[in-house]
């Protein structure tokens, strides 16, 4: 649902975008403490540093209320839905079990963000929304069992830090890529809506990890270089990789008085968008996360298979299902609920998410549709296409077992490629599946099935004139050549030599990748402001910097055993440069330069052998412990402290 976003990583709690501002509130504003400015202006650097683009304006910050907020989603959800649309649109998900009948999506959701709510970045005022009313739905005296429901009066400095990182991710890139466009004429989809909202919050929830290190290392710039290649290390990659991706089907994503469909469709963008921009960000670095910006997702299909998105975009069928069908029925409204909302569906509905999962794969495109009779009745109209024959057969079984599941729907024929039920409330549907194609009509008048035949034939089914396009460039026995083939989609170009077995050359506006043998020999990633490269798989040798975020690293042997060199920006401290240079991990000897610009050099672990620090006021040499620290004080005084194998024996002051 547009403007409304889930925040899980780390702290899991609730965030939001994309609505107008709401009249002042009479309500006491000053209940909860609040981050400072110097404090969002701290964050809003380390949002700068790591995102390689700066503020082009200011993103004022202002308190908002309870009254505030629910009218913040209110307006939201009318500006997306006016009128009567609302209503045909709690009707049809009704029909399809993605919410209870009756389900009122202004109150659910507003329960929702009230309970849940950190921060908000508003895309249409241009401000930082900030809660300044405490919790009013737990019972006096219950503590939260739930890191997704830790509010803002419960955050400690650090947790706080990565919240509003997140949202100052979505105030920075609104800036360059505007999330509201005024000049839309035709409203998105829920798909096309998924397909952003997992483009925004993936790249938002993979800064905030980002700034993990730096929110909780603040002045240890051991533990800080120690926190970053964890997070950046192949294991640190897989386990946040598998733990994002499976946020959406945590059991803690449910909320009382939130349908679980709902409450899981929303929380999606955060696994899938996560798992995308990380990814790119890996490969390409932030010229590639640009790109995709500049290249923005159509379905959240592509989101979900990033190969779909990057080298060889696969766009959808357009499906489309007429105004009117015989018998006197005419279309209310109308959406796409795409592979995103058709896992979250079948997931729900079958109780297996995994299930859900899997049915959804290999969605290319669908169309649904609530209709009215002139009786004043009602019938679900909706179309797929697939991928494969197989796909749509499996969808198709998965459908008629929901409607068993969830309305205790009996099977009336099946024969062939046709499926018909009946079920005890008095609906009647049918379902046709024909190679890649399902076509379906559910209705409480039994009698309208009898036009069947001729409102499938008033489905249209329209490939993506994309897919022709690339079919002119791409000959067959080029592409598809074993020995040397070449295949090209837009700018982006693939060459392969025994099918990338041998090598494999990738090439786009942003840069190029190279690798040969599979990585074995060694392969290499470039564009404006990234370089890297590795040989052997990295375990000889691997290099990584980006200009943008100004960072180095290079190792040798796996993990750094042999030596290690590290260079990078320091977000919470701009103009300072961290360092670190080791030798076989630093038990030989370390150089390294700190947040406050001191150049420390050591031989031996802790300097046993020799140490010497410069800098920042202070000047130490110390030889198997025995040496002299000359330092300032605050005060403009000088300190002298002589150590004899690491005793203390004599200490001189001088006065300022």
């Amino acid at each position: 649902m547009s403007g409304l976003r889930l925040l899980l990583a780390g702290v899991l709690v609730l965030a939001a975008r994309g609505a107008a501002p709401a009249a002042p509130s009479t309500e006491q504003a000053s209940v909860v403490q609040v981050p400072s400015a110097g404090e969002l202006a701290a964050i809003q650097r380390e949002v700068e540093t790591l995102r390689g683009k700066k503020f082009l304006h200011d993103v004022p910050a202002r308190t908002i209320s309870e009254t505030e907020l629910r009218a913040l989603v209110e307006h939201e959800i009318a500006k997306d839905y006016p009128g009567r649309q609302l209503t045909d649109l709690e009707d049809l998900m009704a029909w399809l079990d993605i919410v209870p009948p009756h389900t009122d999506l202004k109150k659910a959701m507003s329960d929702f963000l009230v309970d849940e709510m950190a921060g908000m970045y508003d895309s249409d005022s241009k401000t930082m929304c900030i809660p300044s009313f405490p919790n009013t739905n737990q019972p006096a005296g219950k503590l939260r069992k739930k890191p997704s429901e830790k509010k803002l009066e419960e955050m400690q400095g650090p947790e706080m830090g990565i919240v509003f990182a997140h949202e100052f991710t979505h105030a920075l890139e609104d800036q360059y890529w505007p999330m509201d466009n005024p000049d839309e004429e035709k409203r998105q989809t829920s798909d096309q809506e998924d397909a952003q909202s997992f483009l925004y919050e993936g790249s938002a929830t993979r800064l905030m990890v980002e700034a993990l290190p730096c929110e909780f290392e603040h002045g240890r710039p051991g533990s800080y270089i120690l926190t970053w290649n964890l997070l950046h290390s192949g294991l640190g990659e897989t386990v946040l990789k598998e733990l994002m991706g499976h946020v959406w089907k945590s059991p803690e994503v449910k909320a009382a008085g939130v349908p679980e469909a709902l409450a899981r469709g929303d929380t999606m963008s955060y696994s899938f968008g996560y798992v995308f921009c990380a990814r790119i960000l890996r490969d390409w670095g932030l010229d590639g996360l640009d790109y995709i910006y500049d290249h923005p997702p159509v379905s959240a299909a592509q989101v979900m298979h990033p190969k779909k998105c990057w080298d060889w975009r696969d766009f959808p069928v357009e499906v489309t299902l007429p105004e009117t069908l015989a018998g006197g029925w005419t279309r209310l409204i109308d959406d796409s609920l795409g592979e995103a909302g058709i896992a979250a569906l079948l997931g729900c509905s079958l109780t297996n998410l995994n299930r859900g999962e899997h049915v959804a794969d290999g969605w290319d495109g669908d169309r649904v549709a609530l209709y009215q009779g002139a009786d004043g009745r009602r019938m679900l109209g909706w179309a797929l296409a697939w991928d494969t024959p197989k796909e749509a057969r499996r969808f198709a079984r998965a459908w008629v077992e929901e409607r068993r599941v969830v309305h205790g729907a009996m099977l009336t024929r099946k024969a062939g490629q046709i499926c018909a039920w009946t079920c005890p409330g008095g609906r009647v549907g049918a379902l046709h599946w024909e190679g890649r194609r399902v076509v379906l009509f559910e209705t409480d008048q039994a009698a309208a099935l009898d036009h069947r035949g001729a409102w499938e034939q008033s489905v249209t089914f329209v490939e993506p004139p994309e897919a022709a396009e690339r079919g002119a460039v791409n000959r067959g026995w080029l592409r598809f050549n074993p020995v040397m083939s070449w295949r090209k989609d837009g700018d982006y170009a693939v060459t392969r030599a025994f099918g990338g077995l041998l090598w494999r050359h990738d090439h786009n506006s942003v840069g190029s990748a190279d690798r040969a043998l599979l990585g074995i020999v060694g392969e290499r990633r470039r564009t404006t402001s990234l370089n890297k490269w590795r040989l052997g798989w990295g375990l000889l040798i691997k290099h990584e910097s980006e200009a943008r975020r100004e960072m180095t690293k290079t190792t040798v042997l796996p993990w750094g055993v042999f030596c290690s060199h590290f260079a990078a920006a320091l977000p919470y401290a701009p103009g300072h440069t961290l360092t670190r240079t080791t030798l076989l991990w630093g038990l030989a000897a370390s150089r390294q330069t700190d947040a406050q610009d001191r150049h420390i050099f050591t031989v031996l672990p802790a300097g046993l052998l020799f140490r010497s620090t410069t800098g920042s006021g202070e000047v130490a040499v110390h030889v198997l412990g025995t040496g002299a620290t000359r330092r300032e004080t605050e005060l403009g005084g000088i300190t002298t402290r002589f150590r004899l194998f690491g005793i203390p024996v004599w200490t001189a002051r001088s006065a300022p």
